[in-house]
């Protein structure tokens, strides 16, 4: 009599991903590190943009096989940091939210202009000088 031989296979769920990770996650990081590629091509950091850049392409294999990738790396692997910045305006179509500043939040607002602190003197009434107490 023949024993019967189980087999089992080692699923992968296609919405999910190796590692639990959903497809709206995968979109957010992917959001965020073309975010941070293209901010870094306009500011003119070349390390920063090759960082960025080297952070889309090691986590998200679509970009790391996209023809517009590709130029934007050789770009900056010669130091050309304008030609990386031509190369990505190739993405615009294709990803315009990335070319997109994000909105501020109204609670965080970094571009609040601080207080001018007001000057707290005092004067020694045994030599008459005035004293700034602001440090």
């Amino acid at each position: 009599m023949a024993q019967g031989i189980g087999i089992q296979s080692m699923g992968w769920d296609i919405r999910t991903g190796p590692y639990g990770e959903n497809a709206g996650d995968r979109k957010k990081r992917r959001e965020q590190r073309l975010r941070q590629l293209i901010a870094a091509l306009q500011t003119g950091g070349l390390d920063a943009a090759r960082m960025a850049f080297s952070a889309v392409v090691r986590h998200d294999e679509d970009m790391a096989h996209n023809i517009h990738m590709a130029k934007i790396g050789a770009a900056l692997q010669s130091s050309n940091l304008a030609g990386a910045w031509r190369c990505a305006q190739d993405l615009k179509p294709l990803y315009p939210w990335a070319f997109q500043t994000p909105a501020k939040s109204l609670a965080h607002p970094s571009s609040a202009v601080p207080p001018i602190p007001q000057t707290k003197d005092f004067s020694d009434s045994l030599t008459g000088r005035m004293f700034d107490l602001i440090a």
